[in-house]
């Protein structure tokens, strides 16, 4: 299906991607995170056992974790392919980077005035280092959600039709498999790949051999020239010998 292609591409960042495939992706994303959401609060309110209900709740917030991990790969190639089918360039991510140093800046600034209460600093200090730094990360944060408005309105548009600069168009058949309704399979090419796969399996070719065996196949013997016809024998008169010895009769006249 179309919202499994990301992951079977799972790292190609090449070639179009239409919005169909995006945003059923997103789609399947969103129910599986609702899924394990849903599991979580199922398994705190089932049973009357904290410590079961906390390890059900790890569990959740452990493969929920796994998940995020194991999907940014494939999420950030099909936005890239998202771009390339309405003809932009993967450069266009660059609009993520303003949320993306907002969450690094308030985390540093996070550690940072905790780190300065560690070493006994004033309380004055601590407020006027926290203020600087999330205000700064808060400006940054507004500028990234303008930025990732743009985003999403960019995954949005349609996607260009025909072939562009970055492959075929997704949406259409005849292009995606081939052109003017072909197949994109060259015998041609299936012909050498197989032949490789032979040499690399150590698989000799078999000797030739008719599937129907209508005559004698190439390299046979030639076959021996038919007799010449014989002329009538005229009714009493002796019979011709071919150069063949007749065999002795039997009887009175052979005694």
């Amino acid at each position: 299906m179309i919202m499994f292609r990301p992951l079977i591409r799972y790292a190609d960042f090449n070639g179009r991607a239409s919005r169909g495939e995006y945003w059923l992706f997103a789609v399947l994303q969103g129910l599986w995170y609702t899924l394990l959401i849903g599991l979580a609060a199922v398994s705190m309110g089932s049973t009357g056992d904290t410590e079961q209900a906390s390890a059900g709740v790890m569990i959740a917030i452990g493969v929920i974790i796994a998940s995020v991990l194991a999907l940014i790969v494939p999420n950030y190639a099909v936005l890239v392919r998202r771009l390339h089918d309405s003809g932009r360039g993967a450069i266009w991510l660059c609009l993520m980077l303003p949320s993306i140093l907002s969450s690094v800046m308030t985390l540093g600034t996070i550690l940072t005035a905790v780190s300065a209460v560690g070493m006994g600093a004033s309380r004055e200090a601590f407020v006027g280092t926290a203020l600087a730094g999330l205000g700064a990360a808060g400006l940054l944060s507004v500028i990234g959600m303008v930025c990732q408005l743009v985003l999403f309105v960019l995954t949005l548009l349609p996607g260009a039709k025909g072939e562009n600069a970055f492959g075929p168009d997704p949406r259409d058949p005849g292009q995606r498999y081939g052109g003017e309704g072909g197949s994109s399979l060259d015998e041609a090419r299936l012909d050498a790949l197989f032949a490789e796969a032979k040499r690399a399996g150590g698989i000799a070719d078999a000797p030739y051999k008719p599937v129907f065996d209508f005559g004698p196949g190439p390299g046979a013997p030639a076959a021996a020239p038919a007799l010449a016809p014989r002329a009538p024998v005229a009714w009493g008169g002796p019979a011709p010998s071919n150069g063949i010895t007749p065999a002795p009769t039997f009887g009175r006249r052979g005694l």
